[in-house]
């Protein structure tokens, strides 16, 4: 990479922004594909239990009909499209590249109810709706306004009746310090030509910034510094089309609803649930809010001043649609539940504190912990982590919570149930639970053959990242890829291993010597390497043929 000095004096203002270039494709995805990764939120397991818990009906996501607008290459929506055969996936997209590749996977997979088309938004043919959930995720805030009032028209247009639409995009005011570094990298990327000089500039630009501005200094810097240390972790498509592309138009959240709200759509709720909560702040900071938002566009525009947000992932639904905003906490009992929470194992420390009769602590993977006494709460959690990855029904947590209060402690049936509703609840808006209309298709055990999905075995075949069954991007190392490529449901635990010590394959543990590593170890290298593929829910019941 040039040094960035250098670079700063042979810039050539005269050049226009690289989108000028006549040479370059009609979409500049074609020239720099994003990274086609899923969005968990955006998934409509998501979507359905939302709308559910503030009063909606949607649609049964099993059989039902999708859209999304900038599919990329289908890395969000064909793993819905895989998952549930009997829904209608519909995806579309500007880069024709990006098309291209999706449609080999989907040809490759051999997939039938799933559909990407090289489209122009505006283009949008009427006859292909209706449809239940409507998605379009990374693309509202980077097109020109003609576009982004066509996004919103086709979502009032194409949603079904109960249905719910997902758009993400850019916020203020946490955005005001993003677009100044935006400029920064504008202005100086438009003194060279070519895409990968563009971004070897920028990325010069940055590592020139940070350099020169001090991590503590005044306000200004300090989260100058920040940011300079996010983006220069960034892969380039992310850089190249997030500050490099000539449209980028953040907003303040009311003025996206007001948006909607001209288009006969309204504020359902965000995707990320608990976001919508101000945990964070004291009882009288809330008590605050109250008086100045009563209503739920008014807190949620007042929680983005405090925080300071970047990004939104809104869900819409029609204006017409009757929604519940004190939420039941009854309406739980029809949903699935699932919680990556672990028992913390005691210490020495523990057994030495005087306060240790606590009851019993779980941890979150986010470094969060809950503590609890009482013995059927213990046992709830305890089921759900036993769980995990796998969903389970309410029905169940609430047999295992009843089997495990004591006799004398029981009020009724009907009470431990609400109980358990609303405590689920208050776990699902702290973001420790997960809630959803039906299950994953994933396991919470490993068999003695395991089974991947094809898509899985697929992305491993050809590539580091994957998408596990609840729709997160899950990177493995190539001992791991090897593990998942040979989970076909025939081949078992010790075949797997012994064919993977055949091949030559490096293990995980590598010895400090050549020596080859025993049968017994090159086992225990591929146990622990299922053990990490069923946590992170790589591993699939095999579907019955």
């Amino acid at each position: 990479m040039p040094d960035v000095t250098t670079a700063l004096l042979q810039r050539t203002p005269q050049i226009d922004s690289f989108m000028s270039d006549e040479s370059l494709p009609s979409s500049s995805y074609d020239q720099v594909p994003y990274s086609s990764y899923p969005y968990s939120k955006s998934h409509p397991r998501n979507l359905s239990a939302l709308a559910f818990l503030f009063g909606m009906n949607p649609p049964d996501v099993r059989d039902c009909r999708v859209l999304e607008i900038g599919c990329a290459a289908g890395g969000n929506l064909i793993p819905v499209a895989e998952n549930f055969p009997d829904v209608r996936c519909l995806g579309i997209d500007a880069s024709a590249r990006q098309i291209d590749d999706g449609q080999k996977v989907i040809a490759d997979l051999g997939l039938e109810n799933i559909t990407l088309r090289n489209q122009d938004i505006l283009e949008f043919d009427p006859d292909c709706g209706p449809f239940d959930y409507i998605i379009c995720h990374g693309v509202y805030s980077w097109v020109p306004p003609d576009v982004q009032q066509k996004i919103l028209s086709v979502c009032r247009d194409q949603l079904s009746p109960d249905g719910v639409a997902y758009i993400s995009y850019n916020t203020y005011p946490g955005w005001y310090l993003r677009r100044g570094v935006r400029e920064m990298m504008h202005y100086h990327a438009e003194g060279f030509e070519g895409t990968t000089e563009k971004i070897e500039q920028s990325r010069a630009l940055l590592s020139f910034l940070s350099r020169a501005v001090q991590s503590d200094a005044d306000a200004y810097e300090k989260l100058l510094h920040e940011e300079l240390n996010i983006l220069q972790a960034c892969e380039d498509s992310y850089l190249f089309h997030e500050h490099l592309e000539d449209f980028n138009e953040p907003l303040f959240f009311h003025q996206f609803v007001s948006r909607a709200e001209s288009n006969q759509l309204r504020f359902l709720c965000e995707a990320h649930f608990s976001s919508m909560f101000p945990h964070e702040y004291s009882e009288a900071i809330r008590q605050t809010l109250s008086k100045i938002a009563p209503n739920i566009v008014q807190m949620e525009q007042y929680l983005d001043f405090l925080r300071n947000r970047k990004f939104r992932q809104t869900l819409l639904c029609h204006t017409n649609v009757s929604l519940s905003r004190a939420i039941d906490a009854q309406r739980l009992s029809n949903l699935w539940v699932a919680s990556p929470i672990s028992l913390r194992q005691p210490t020495d420390n523990d057994a030495d504190n005087a306060d240790a009769d606590q009851g019993c602590v779980f941890e979150h993977p986010t470094g969060r912990s809950i503590g609890v006494q009482s013995p059927h709460q213990q046992a709830m959690l305890q089921f759900l982590a036993d769980r995990w990855p796998a969903d389970t029904t309410v029905d169940e947590l609430m047999q295992v919570t009843w089997d495990n209060t004591p006799a004398d402690q029981r009020t009724d049936r009907s009470q431990c149930h609400l109980q358990l509703c609303e405590t689920l609840l208050e776990l699902f808006s702290s973001n420790l639970v997960f809630l959803s209309t039906c299950p994953a298709a994933c396991v919470s055990t490993i068999s003695d053959r395991p089974w991947a999905s094809e898509l899985t075995r697929y992305q491993a075949a050809n590539g580091s990242h994957l998408t596990s069954q609840r729709h997160d991007n899950v990177r493995l190392d190539e001992f791991t890829l090897a593990v998942v490529r040979h989970c076909d449901g025939q081949t078992t635990i010790e075949q797997i291993a012994d064919q993977l010590r055949e091949s030559g394959i490096k293990k995980n543990a590598d010895t400090s010597t050549d020596s080859m590593p025993t049968a017994d170890e090159f086992r225990s290298a591929v146990q622990t390497s299922l053990n990490h593929l069923l946590r992170v829910a790589l591993l699939s019941n095999e579907p019955v043929q």
